[in-house]
């Protein structure tokens, strides 16, 4: 096999600049040393490390939640037969804050709750012209995943009255808007705050 890359620069601007939690998988937590300067800390390490230059894509974790998150969105290593390569991390990662031991932070939902994590800024591609803080009201049935815009419609009484964006939670036919986080079905009125990608113009319903 031949190598034919260039090590000539091919970058240049576009897409669209977001801080991003990283979902890297659980810490490792070493315990207390010195390092050579003579600091003493506590070293951490991750199971899926994400780098500056790295591509990433939208974790659709259900632990993924517009308040767990802080209203911004979190991403990981792309896995295999998803669609949702959103961008790559342009920045150093740095970390939120140190956690204590490596239980305090095996799952996403805790080092989400701890701040036990790493951010960075993250260039999203993908066609996505805007970012946007909504409004989803849930239809008791239909969850909004992370990444599936198919159940997300425009809600003209509540989006008119508010003169924001509002969304429905439908079956299907949703279109030309990416959520960042998750909502549950719920119960039919209930609301939830969710940053979402826009793509396209989208199609709206009459709601409550």
């Amino acid at each position: 096999m031949t190598d034919n890359t260039s090590s000539i620069s091919g970058d240049y601007k576009g897409g669209i600049e977001i801080t991003c939690v990283l979902n890297e998988g659980a810490p490792t937590v070493s315990d207390r040393s010195y390092d050579r300067v003579g600091h003493y800390d506590i070293g951490v390490t991750w199971g899926s490390e994400l780098k500056k230059g790295q591509v990433v894509a939208i974790c659709n974790d259900s632990a993924v939640t517009f308040a767990a998150a802080g209203g911004i969105p979190v991403v990981e290593t792309p896995v295999n037969a998803e669609t949702l390569v959103i961008g790559y991390i342009k920045s150093e990662p740095r970390l939120l804050k140190q956690p204590p031991s490596t239980a305090a932070g095996d799952t996403l939902a805790k080092r989400l709750a701890g701040g036990y994590y790493r951010y960075a800024t993250v260039v999203i591609l993908g066609g996505i012209t805007a970012v946007r803080k909504a409004t989803v009201m849930c239809d008791g049935t239909n969850a909004t995943v992370p990444g599936v815009g198919t159940t997300l419609k425009y809600n003209i009484t509540s989006g008119v009255a508010s003169g924001g964006l509002q969304f429905d939670s439908a079956a299907s036919g949703g279109a030309g808007v990416i959520p960042f986080h998750n909502i549950p079905a719920g119960t039919d009125g209930d609301t939830y705050s969710c940053l979402v990608g826009i793509t396209a113009l989208i199609p709206s319903v009459t709601g409550a």
